[in-house]
């Protein structure tokens, strides 16, 4: 939301009330008046954008949970397990999110008593204040609030690691492209399987990528995200068909074979699969991509407070209930489809009219997209190679928009690269950007935040992020070196 405030020009050092709290016992000098503002200094009303978050109710809170959960990224769990194999697969992806949960209760710690500091803190300024002849208040001044300041992930990897929260916001920008990476390469193979079924025609996969960029970087001009909205409505209704219709078309070709029923598929899967198995940790935690960084606003967001404090036991019930569907649905769709499963699930599809609606379906969905997923992760670059001139300026308006054509243009040179290596890549993103997000900082940052921890609190939260930078480095080694293993 916007509000007014006053803007003085020129003229009189003002009484700084900003930075440290200790700044408000500081007196102006003592000439300065309202009276010596108005009658010296040209004061103007400017409007000044607070960062605030509605609030909303637990309901729109579990809805949010949901939406940020489940994605593109759950089609890629059946060729996971088939490369795991179900005795390795379903363990790691409960390992995987009783990580996640306890690295977002962390994080929801950090939240609470980084609020309560800042409640506090406002109190304060507010009676401080009240006293404007005595403390040298003009009476005039209109504060941001400690309170009113959103807290996001990176905002409290700032409070917690100072400089330091540039790794941070690289990593959670990095992720976000990584995921458009794999739109990249998902698209282009929906794509192919569509034309072929529809026409009979064997276009290039690289025609598709091409068509894709080219749509892609102009819409990564835009700089609202409120203009994004209706790209994100009916990104969400075609990933719901989407999803269903996988899952119908799997339970139709179980059905199809009379002499074996659904359990007896189940059975028939491999147990285990010695070559790629550890593949799979990545991919594990790649489907966790949209969650942590979604999970501190959705706890900001909620305004009852009784709500706040359920908030971490509802969000552990809720990733809970989402994982036990992807781990369902993976091996349905593992039993239905067998051995020659692709990573983009929509070509593994079973040929027909209904299949090439989804896949057309889940390409468009993830065309709409693009532009949201690559929105914060553009934001973090053009923070960092900001040249100073405003926004509103023409030529730094254009000098964005050429950065972000750039960028789009550079994942498609590594998709083209990368395009038979889908599984491949969702793994290594998941091991080397998406375990440190989700593993590593949150307990080093709950170790920082909140003070007067037990020791042993403080020991599991080591334990936990050194296990993760662990994870991640014996993950990545062994994704780049089994490179060939994850051909399709």
């Amino acid at each position: 939301r916007r509000r007014k405030r006053r803007d003085v020009q020129a003229g009189q050092n003002q009484p700084d009330y900003g930075g440290d709290l200790s700044n408000l016992f500081e007196h102006p000098d003592s000439q300065t008046s309202l009276k010596g503002l108005e009658d010296n200094e040209q004061v103007e009303d400017v409007e000044e954008l607070i960062d605030v978050v509605e609030g909303g109710s637990m309901t729109a809170a579990i809805f949010g949970i949901i939406k940020g959960t489940i994605g593109p990224a759950v089609l890629f769990l059946p060729r996971g397990f088939q490369m795991a194999g179900y005795v390795f697969a379903i363990p790691t992806m409960i390992l995987a999110t009783a990580s996640y949960i306890y690295s977002a209760n962390r994080l929801l710690e950090c939240w609470k008593v980084e609020k309560e500091r800042a409640t506090k803190i406002d109190e304060i300024r507010a009676l401080l204040l009240e006293s404007p002849k005595r403390y040298g208040a003009t009476g005039e001044e209109s504060r941001p609030s400690e309170g009113g300041k959103l807290l996001t992930y990176p905002e409290l990897a700032r409070r917690a690691f100072g400089s330091g929260a540039i790794f941070v916001q690289l990593g959670i920008a990095l992720m976000q492209f990584g995921v458009c990476l794999t739109y990249l390469i998902f698209v282009p193979q929906n794509l192919y399987e569509a034309i072929h079924e529809l026409l009979g025609w064997d276009v290039s996969k690289t025609v598709f990528l091409i068509t894709m960029v080219m749509i892609e970087v102009p819409l990564s001009w835009i700089r609202d995200i409120r203009r994004l909205t209706p790209f994100n409505v009916m990104a969400t209704l075609l990933i719901a068909y989407g999803l269903f219709s996988c899952l119908v078309l799997a339970f139709w070709e179980i059905e199809k074979d009379s002499e074996s029923t659904y359990f007896d598929r189940l059975a028939d899967l491999p147990a285990t699969n010695s070559d790629t198995w550890i593949l799979f940790i990545g991919t594990a935690f790649f489907a966790f991509e949209g969650c942590i960084t979604l999970i501190v606003p959705l706890q900001e967001a909620v305004i009852r407070e009784e709500d706040k404090k359920q908030f971490p036991s509802v969000n552990q019930t809720v990733t809970s209930s989402i994982v036990a569907f992807y781990i369902f649905f993976a091996l349905t769709c593992w039993a239905a489809f067998g051995s020659s499963i692709r990573t983009a699930l929509t070509a593994s599809l079973p040929p027909g009219p209904y299949a090439t609606s989804v896949q057309v379906a889940y390409s468009l969905a993830i065309m709409f997209t693009f532009p949201l997923q690559a929105f914060p992760a553009m934001e973090v670059v053009f923070h960092h190679s900001a040249s100073g001139a405003s926004k509103t300026d023409p030529s730094e308006h254009t000098q964005l928009n050429v950065q972000a054509s750039l960028i789009v243009c550079l994942l498609g040179i590594v998709a083209y690269l990368a395009i038979d290596y889908l599984g491949n890549v969702v793994s290594l993103l998941g091991s080397l950007v998406g375990i440190p997000i989700a593993l590593v900082f949150p307990p080093i940052m709950h170790n920082i935040l909140v003070r007067k921890l037990p020791v042993a609190t403080k020991v599991m939260n080591y334990l936990v992020a050194s296990l993760g930078v662990v994870i991640m480095g014996v993950t990545s080694y062994i994704t780049i070196t089994q490179w060939d293993k994850g051909a399709e």
